[in-house]
């Protein structure tokens, strides 16, 4: 029988075509599949989840909370926890290996969370500041820091906040990834890694399902604390299973066989100065990072104008948390069909064409989220007999979604074809210094610009009183990536024809 071979003689030509294209797992091999499966499956599910909180309970909840506070938390909190938080990770694994510092830092996560919902959330009237201190405050402190002080007297939100935004960048891509690395055998890797990614984003999409259900059916407070108690309790799952794959399917040696482990090549580390002056002296790198910035600045700009016409749109959180669970069920279900549409993309096309769709669609459909806006704010409120608001609302929601869908499955992969042409130092260097600087410019020259915006020339003002500002800012970044594409585009036909001659 095919299933019963030993581990490592499995071959892709021993399925049919269809299950070769849809599932090419064997029979025996499906202990350790969806083992590995669903871990991924509950720690995307926790991060959809606590994502799609944060940003009502900033918005609601905080004293003068608002979506002036996304910028401020994204900025001076997020971006240097996350520096604080690689460290941490690079200490750990040294100390105490990978399998423990799994363990830490998940039950650091999750007791967090316990904290937050048991002491942190119902205190939040005593420990926070009321009103009239906040207004105090951002009277007597600098202008510019405004929209800063909701952010330190709404600590524990703050807490909440950065805790949020962290788990997706260490539990998915520090340590899920890691260990499927660590797990998975060569002749797996092809077959495995794409369908995880798949079932991955069921839970993406199964989380926004009970999100909206909640939400729907629970009202006032309950609803949070269910929703975060769901995540605490498929938090503990995932340690459950992290226990299970370790103890259990790794020590069958059907299913694991350290010779047949393809080791994971260790990523050049870069520092901030380093990789600025390693960029600048390759134009094609430079053109690279440029790409990635501009994705971050235009899908940012985007997102934070739509969740600022959420919070007038919806007077009350659970409608919000609602609409975000919309939001993750579509982000979920146009990933999965983009991710077939996008391989038949880039095998059938130029890498040039593959690589403009995401700047398309962004462009166009961003474009047009922002005409409705500015439409409504300039001309009128009625557009097609529908409230403008509504509209930027719904329409923001699709452009978001889809935005993000192609983003995972279209912009990421022609961006790591771009490395393919260069030689290894370039390769491993480059990608190294776009990671450092051009993944963390996107979002922080993002942020930083609105908080010039809203601190600086004005003041205490709300993002929806400088869309048209932030729409030229939106349109130049679209048109930018759409450029740097094509300059890209001509450089890397270039060295892949130079590549194919020399080899």
């Amino acid at each position: 029988m095919k299933d019963a071979n030993p581990a490592g003689s499995a071959k892709a030509t021993e399925f049919s075509p269809l299950r070769s294209a849809l599932f090419p797992v064997h029979g025996y091999e499906m202990k350790k599949f969806f083992s590995m499966s669903l871990l991924m499956f509950f720690i995307l599910f926790v991060y959809t989840m606590v994502r799609d909180l944060k940003d009502p309970l900033i918005q609601y909840y905080a004293v003068l909370g608002g979506p002036e506070l996304i910028a401020q938390l994204k900025f001076f909190f997020v971006m240097p926890s996350a520096f604080l938080l690689v460290m941490l990770y690079s200490f750990l694994i040294n100390k105490f290996g990978f399998n423990k510092t799994f363990y830490i830092l998940i039950t650091s996560f999750l007791s967090f969370y316990v904290v937050f919902l048991l002491f942190l959330f119902p205190s939040r009237a005593y420990i926070h500041p009321n009103e009239a201190t906040v207004k105090a405050m951002q009277a007597a402190w600098p202008s510019f820091l405004y929209w800063t002080v909701p952010c330190i007297t709404n600590w524990s939100f703050t807490l909440f906040y950065v805790f949020s935004e962290l788990w997706g960048t260490i539990a998915i891509s520090s340590l899920f990834w890691q260990f499927a690395y660590k797990a998975t055998m060569k002749n797996e890797v092809k077959r495995f890694f794409g369908l995880y990614a798949v079932i991955g984003n069921v839970g993406v999409t199964l989380s926004g399902f009970l999100l909206k259900f909640i939400s729907s059916n629970f009202k006032g407070e309950k609803s949070f604390y269910i929703c975060v108690t769901s995540s605490i309790v498929c938090g503990l799952i995932a340690i459950v299973l992290f226990w299970y794959v370790n103890n259990v399917v790794l020590k069958d040696p059907r299913y694991f066989d350290a010779t047949q482990v393809k080791e994971k090549k260790k990523k050049e580390k870069v520092g901030v100065m380093d990789g600025i002056k390693f960029l600048f002296k390759s134009p094609y790198l430079l053109l690279i990072s440029a790409i990635v910035i501009c994705y971050g600045v235009a899908i940012n700009f985007a997102e934070v104008i739509w969740k600022a016409y959420m919070r007038i749109y919806f007077p009350d959180p659970n409608q919000y948390q609602a609409m975000m669970g919309n939001l993750s069920i579509l982000v979920g279900i146009l990933t999965i069909v983009a991710s077939v549409i996008g391989q038949n993309i880039i095998r059938k096309t130029k890498w040039r064409t593959a690589a403009l769709v995401p700047a398309i669609i962004l462009g166009v459909f961003g474009g047009i989220f922002f005409g409705i806006v500015l439409y409504g704010n300039y001309v009128s409120t009625m557009i097609f007999g529908l409230n403008f608001v509504a509209l930027a609302v719904w329409f923001g929601m699709a452009q978001d979604a889809l935005s993000k869908s192609v983003k995972y499955c279209l912009f990421d992969a022609t961006k790591n074809m771009a490395y393919l042409p260069l030689d290894a130092e370039s390769r491993s260097k480059g990608q190294a210094a776009v990671e450092v600087i051009g993944g963390r410019a996107g979002k922080a020259g993002s942020s930083l610009i609105q908080n010039i915006l809203t601190g600086v020339v004005s003041a205490g003002s709300k993002l929806t009183s400088h869309v048209g500002t932030i729409f030229v800012i939106f349109a130049i970044t679209a048109i930018g990536w759409v450029c740097s594409v094509f300059n890209l585009s001509k450089k890397y036909e270039k060295k892949v024809a130079e590549k194919n001659e020399a080899e």
